[in-house]
């Protein structure tokens, strides 16, 4: 059973968001991209077990939670070990219930050029970026389909679509491999009421997307100024995407209206990548 979070006086709490009484397991939910999805859902009143590897920068984030609205459970986790995925599943359905929703999130940006490339960074970048996302689905999307209803929305990358500039490999490689999975899982849980799908950001000015620029810089010989200049350059809409701004497709993607809709990988990157 769901837990029903109380109020004064015993009563239930009235919430009135899209998602009270759905329970999420968010990875990556620290910072940058899944911090603010993880804000979104609290506001559509969502309970929210939020997964990272650091706890205390996920416990303030469940008690801001609290404020806007839903409820937080500090989970912390390394999601590219499998072990540590069950438990961090096992933990999320002890203090809230039934899992109803999957938002993989994790992921991890390096630079590095393909001759030479180091088997430690190709590694990491497919523990975090993909088998994680692999471990999480395995271990939730059967109670989905046995309950015959469930979301689960893989944030991608446009990378997983088109290259976006060199010695990015490893990254680029495992976010097409993101978009796979979320295909073929798609496939499989359609029968079943369960919707799969791929939010693919463009160039979000995230932690991790300024310090591939600084990296990128170092590399070319480039200021910092030159290498924002040559990045927004290729975006159409002119300057980089915020964090926030991915959320509402996101949520979209987790209502009742998004039924029909799966097995899509749908950019939000201000016209980047035309596919």
């Amino acid at each position: 059973m769901i837990a029903t979070r109380r109020v004064e006086g015993d009563r239930e709490d009235q919430r009135m968001g899209q998602l009270a009484g759905r329970n999420v397991f968010l990875t990556g939910a620290s910072k940058g991209i899944g911090r603010e999805i993880a804000r979104g859902l609290a506001k559509e009143g969502a309970a929210v077990a939020l997964v990272a590897r650091t706890r205390s920068a996920l416990e303030q984030l469940a008690s801001e939670l609290e404020g806007l609205g839903g409820h937080g459970v500090a989970i912390p986790a390394d999601v590219g070990d499998a072990d540590q995925v069950r438990a961090a599943i096992r933990t999320a359905r002890e203090a809230l219930g039934e899992i109803h929703i999957l938002i993989n999130c994790a992921g991890v940006l390096d630079n590095e050029g393909i001759a030479g490339h180091a088997d430690e960074v190709w590694e990491r970048h497919y523990r975090v970026n993909v088998d994680s996302y692999f471990f999480t689905i395995r271990e939730i999307i059967g109670e989905m389909i046995e309950r015959r209803w469930g979301r689960i929305v893989n944030v991608a990358s446009t990378s997983g679509k088109v290259p976006i500039g060199p010695n990015r490999a490893a990254y680029v490689s495992s976010k097409h491999a993101v978009i796979g999975l979320t295909k073929e899982v798609a496939l499989e849980a359609a029968p079943y009421g369960v919707t799969v799908n791929a939010v693919c950001p463009g160039f979000v000015l995230t932690e991790m997307v300024e310090e591939s620029m600084r990296k990128f810089a170092r590399d070319f010989g480039k200021t910092p100024e030159e290498t924002r200049e040559a990045f927004v350059a290729k975006i159409p809409l002119g300057r980089f995407i915020e964090p926030q701004e991915v959320v509402p497709l996101i949520l979209f993607l987790l209502s009742d209206g998004a039924a029909a809709i799966t097995m899509q990988a749908i950019n939000v990157d201000g016209g980047f990548s035309p596919i």
